[in-house]
């Protein structure tokens, strides 16, 4: 993966996660309500907060074996 395609694709994980934890999406899980005895606004927060992580632990390590196997071909000569 191209090292520009990596920000890119970084840029649109924060405004995704810009957008998910903004005021609109936040207040329509604010009702009060629960689910299993746990509010869902905090169901939310958590689920979204946990999703971001995993994908950005996802796209850094594309971009870390992405690295790792540009250097072996460099180390090899081709």
């Amino acid at each position: 993966m191209s090292n520009g395609r990596n920000q890119e694709r970084l840029i649109v994980l924060f405004l995704l996660g810009v957008l998910v934890l903004n005021y609109p999406l936040l207040h329509l899980f604010g009702t009060g309500s629960l689910w299993l005895g746990i509010p869902v606004l905090y169901l939310y927060l958590f689920i979204c907060w946990l999703l971001i992580i995993v994908f950005l632990a996802l796209l850094m390590e594309a971009r870390r074996s992405g690295e790792r196997d540009s250097l072996r071909r460099d180390r090899r000569g081709g």
